[in-house]
């Protein structure tokens, strides 16, 4: 990435790493739907920004980024 120089503009790194990212770990349980045996979508989806999809596997711990828990928390407050 090329770093503007004009005295003004302050110069960032736009290469920030995944890791660096605060995440959260939560876990989504399955639904009545797939305990009743019919067959359930395995993810819960979320969008952030309108453009950037995160699919989070239900019945499974797993960890993601402090936007996409605050989503969850919307739909699943006991999470």
């Amino acid at each position: 990435m090329a770093k503007m120089k004009d005295g003004i503009t302050a110069s960032i790194e736009n290469d920030h790493k995944e890791d660096e990212v605060p995440k959260v770990t939560v876990f989504i349980p399955m639904g009545p739907e797939a305990e009743s045996g019919m067959k359930a979508d395995p993810y819960e989806h979320v969008t952030i920004n309108g453009a950037l999809p995160y699919y989070i596997r239900k019945g499974e711990y797993v960890e993601v980024p402090v936007p996409v828990f605050l989503q969850l928390r919307n739909k699943y407050p006991n999470i």
